[in-house]
Formats: C-alpha cells, sequence, structure tokens
C-alpha cells in the first residue's frame, strides 16, 4: 500500500514537473506576498487595526475565491490588487487541478491500453484473449472475487467491469511483456491457443513458445496450457508445463458421454460453472482428519459439510479410492459442494 501511494505521488511530481506546475506555484506565491504586502500599505491608512497577518490571510482567501468577507479592501488600489490576485488564484488552482487530474487520467488511459506496469504478486495471468478466455475469467472472479488477475494480448485495447482485473498489452513471446506482466511474481499462468493460427498448425508452436518464455521467469509457476492437437503434448511437457488441456479432446468426450448416458453432460455442466449449482473444489486435508479411512472422511463430509469427496491427491489424483485408504497428513481432498469449506 504504501509503495502503491509513493509511486502515485512520483507520477504526480513528474506530470506537475512536465505541466510547470511547480514555477506557477512559484509565481502565485510571489504574488500572494506581493498584493498582501501593497494591500496592507493601501488599507493600513483607513483600517488601523489590520496587521500583516490579516492582510495574508486576505490575499490566501481572495485568491481561492472563497472571500469570507472579513476583511476587505475599501480604496481603489487595494481592489486592483485584489482583482489580480483572484486572477492569478484562479488560473494557478485551476491548473494545479488539472495537472493532479491528468494523473488519474493518464493512468486509466494506460491502463485501458495495456501499457501500465504490474506490481503486485501471486496474480493469475491469462495469456491470449477470445471467447473462452472471456468464459474463464468470469469463472475466476466468481470463483474468488479478490484475487487479482492479468490478460495479456495483443488486442490494442481492452476494458473490464470486473474489479481486480488488468491489462497488458504486447507480444507475450517477448521478455519485455511478460516482464511489465510481472511473470516472474504470477501465482498461475493460463495459456490460451490462438486458434487463428491453427490453419497453419502453428497455434501449438506460439503456445509452447509461450510455455518457455514464462518458464524462464518462474520455473516453479503453475503453468496450465490449451493444447490444440494431442501430437504437441511431449512440447508442452518440455516446457514444464503443469497441466496439459486439449480442449478439442475433451469436448469430443463430453460428447460421446452425453450421447450415451443423457443426463451425464448436464452434470458436467453444472461441476464446471460458479454459476448455478454445485461445483468443484479442493482443499488441504484438516489436521483433525489425518488418519481417517476414506470412508470414515466421506462419512464426516457428507453429514457435516453436505459435501461429497470424489477423491484424494498426493503425488497423483485416486478417484474413489478404497474406503481403507488411510488418509495423511498432505493430502488435498477433491470434492463436490456448493461453495467453497
Amino acid at each position: 500500500m504504501i509503495s502503491v501511494i509513493i509511486n502515485a505521488f512520483k507520477v504526480l511530481h513528474i506530470s506537475m514537473e512536465r505541466g510547470k506546475i511547480y514555477k506557477l506555484i512559484g509565481i502565485f506565491f510571489g504574488a500572494l506576498v506581493i498584493c498582501s504586502t501593497a494591500f496592507f500599505l493601501l488599507e493600513k491608512q483607513v483600517n488601523v487595526e489590520l496587521t500583516f497577518a490579516d492582510s495574508l490571510w486576505w490575499g490566501f482567501v481572495t485568491s481561492t475565491t472563497v472571500g469570507y468577507g472579513d476583511y476587505f479592501p475599501t480604496t481603489v488600489g487595494g481592489r486592483i490588487f485584489g482583482i489580480i490576485l483572484m486572477i492569478i488564484g484562479i488560473s494557478t488552482f485551476g491548473f494545479l487541478t488539472a495537472g493532479i487530474a491528468s494523473v488519474f487520467v493518464e493512468s486509466k488511459l494506460k491502463e485501458g491500453m495495456g501499457l501500465m506496469n504490474i506490481k503486485f504478486e501471486n496474480h493469475i495471468v491469462i495469456i491470449g484473449w477470445n471467447n473462452k478466455s472471456k468464459t474463464m475469467l468470469d469463472e475466476l472472479v466468481k470463483d474468488n472475487p479478490e484475487r487479482k488477475i492479468v490478460i495479456i494480448s495483443e488486442i490494442e485495447k481492452l476494458t473490464f467491469d470486473t474489479k481486480n482485473t488488468y491489462f497488458v498489452h504486447g507480444d507475450p513471446t517477448v521478455d519485455e511483456t511478460l516482464i511489465r506482466a510481472n511473470i516472474a511474481y504470477a501465482g498461475i499462468v493460463i495459456v490460451v491457443a490462438d486458434e487463428r493460427l491453427n490453419k497453419d498448425g502453428m497455434a501449438d508452436a506460439r503456445s509452447v513458445l509461450i510455455c518457455l518464455a514464462v518458464d524462464k521467469f518462474n520455473t516453479d509457476i503453475h503453468l496450465i496450457a490449451e493444447v490444440l492437437n494431442e501430437e504437441n503434448i511431449p512440447h508442452f511437457e518440455r516446457a514444464n508445463v503443469n497441466d496439459i488441456i486439449v480442449s478439442n479432446q475433451m469436448s469430443s468426450r463430453v460428447m460421446v458421454r452425453s450421447a450415451v448416458y443423457q443426463n451425464v453432460s448436464t452434470v458436467i455442466k453444472e461441476l464446471l460453472t460458479n454459476s448455478y449449482g454445485n461445483e468443484l473444489y479442493e482443499c488441504d486435508i484438516k489436521n483433525d482428519d489425518v488418519g481417517l479411512t476414506f470412508g470414515e472422511l466421506s462419512t464426516k463430509y457428507i453429514n457435516t459439510y453436505n459435501a461429497i469427496i470424489l477423491g484424494i491427491a498426493n503425488e497423483g489424483v485416486t478417484l474413489n479410492p478404497k474406503k481403507d485408504r488411510i488418509t495423511k497428513k498432505g493430502d488435498i481432498i477433491i470434492y463436490i459442494s456448493d461453495g467453497k469449506l
């Protein structure tokens, strides 16, 4: 938070320096002293109780056009200096307000054009923008609205209705773009295949390049990639991709299950969206549950949380393990529920 405030002041300083606001402020204070001194000398003749401090107070409230009326010029000379001070004050505060406003406008323009540098950490990065990316973004925001999400794309401009969502414009195979997205400190990266390149069979090749570039900056990041051609899976494995999703393969298998078992597709749709019904989740095993059998753990979860355990992950995922399988520390529970536990 402190670093954000410091950075904002730095940007404001640059903007004021560029707009010569500091010089204008200097002229303002010079004019304030001169006009207040002239006011004091001219009005002292008709108001013996007037002090120089009172004159400075009059000068400041006059320059801001507040004009409390506790002191006001009665001589012709005093009124002339009052008019001069009002003109200078209006100009100075107008330019100062414009300078401050320009900082926020410039920041918002940069954000929409993807020219900003990401400073936060442990964010989710989606590389590539299409209808699938939009669906992913919606699901991620619903699942964890407080986590920051960064979109990297070569599209000229992107704006989002959701909070904590940011845009970085550029080629994701170029180091500079990934640096601006602070990829070295991201938590999760999702690479979406560019289907426009699939005609020439280059979509997966580009995705592999992106994965290699990401892995160069952060070897510990959880990297997920969409693959269009199953034959290219070994290339993604060499790029240290953690989860390889063959989109065409997955959709075709869902269609087959739906053809054979007509209600399965409805179940899959519900489990894969946060929009309605139950969803798939995972969580670390609780200390109190270590040592229970899978059967005992399943009974506890259904009775206590109304959640159904599908499997346990620990050096691999085991769906529906044997009832006497003993749970241990480090296990990750995969479950179905209407909300996170």
